[in-house]
């Protein structure tokens, strides 16, 4: 059965306990945690970090619902950070079992992010935590190919890809890209949909990102296709802020909506596979 997770973006307004209380009423198994604000001051920092009562009770609402901690965010690297400050993040990540991480990359020289992303896997290692380098199209490494090269130069075998399927679309990759990655860089994926046109302009793109998402199913992006062009099985953790539903449906409901998304997303990519001839890639 594949995993799904609930990202912590999809119900921005949650804390990560109240996170994992509907994310289990809502069907899941999994949560993606958001540790680190990938766009601060804006984005609500949760005291997560050290033996907090927060982090505390969080444990408690998992080992009651039976839900676990998939992956966290965010870790941002460009010149000058100090990879070693991000580790209270990592402390708190292990602690809650978290095994993956979401890594942006602000940093135009592909070198200097290689040697930040090496050092990193390295700090992640000792928590037993893998780096999901995320291309996104206004950051660094706008495309999956740059982000790949990054992986390959970093030369750390803690270093994966993150494929998101909003920022898969935005960057004008294909099919045949997603399909030549190499099986093992890809750990999971970050699953939505997208409604219109894609932007020219990475305001617009930003926004739609971090707001305006929407979950399977109801937008254009080919999800069948890129699913279908990754290995089978891969899990799936859905990131989709629909900001314009929260004054219409509560956060259960947006969870539940999202899961169904998801769970109907599955079996169309199962059928495509099964309607594929023999031997043909998918």
């Amino acid at each position: 059965m594949t995993i799904v997770s609930l990202d912590h973006l999809t119900l921005f307004e949650l804390t990560p306990p109240e996170l994992v209380e509907v994310a289990a009423k809502a069907g899941f198994t999994h949560v993606g945690v958001r540790l680190n604000p990938a766009a601060p001051p804006g984005e609500r920092r949760h005291p997560m970090l050290g033996d907090s009562p927060m982090r505390r009770e969080t444990l408690a609402r998992m080992r009651d619902n039976d839900v676990a901690v998939f992956d966290f965010g965010v870790l941002r690297l460009k010149r000058g950070v100090d990879v070693a400050a991000f580790e209270p993040v990592l402390e708190s990540a292990a602690v809650l079992g978290a095994r993956e991480a979401v890594v942006n990359g602000d940093e135009p020289d592909a070198q200097v992010l290689a040697e930040l992303l090496q050092r990193l896997c390295e700090l992640g290692r000792r928590y037993g935590i893998r780096m999901n380098l995320e291309p996104a199209p206004w950051t660094g490494i706008p495309t999956i190919g740059a982000a790949v090269a990054v992986i390959a130069a970093s030369g750390h075998a803690d270093a994966r890809l993150m494929v998101d399927t909003i920022h898969v679309d935005r960057s004008g990759a294909t099919l045949a890209d997603l399909a030549a990655v190499p099986p093992g860089l890809i750990d999971y994926l970050q699953v939505c949909d997208a409604r219109g046109p894609r932007p020219a302009d990475f305001e617009t793109m930003i926004y739609q990102a971090r707001n305006e998402r929407a979950f399977p199913g109801d937008g254009n992006l080919d999800l069948v296709g890129m699913l279908a062009a990754l290995p089978q099985g891969v899990p799936l953790s859905l990131e989709a802020p629909v900001k314009s539903l929260a004054d219409r449906l509560s956060v259960l409901e947006r969870a539940m909506r999202g899961r169904a998304a998801v769970a109907a997303l599955i079996a169309d990519v199962a059928a495509h596979r099964q309607a594929m001839p023999a031997g043909r890639p998918a």
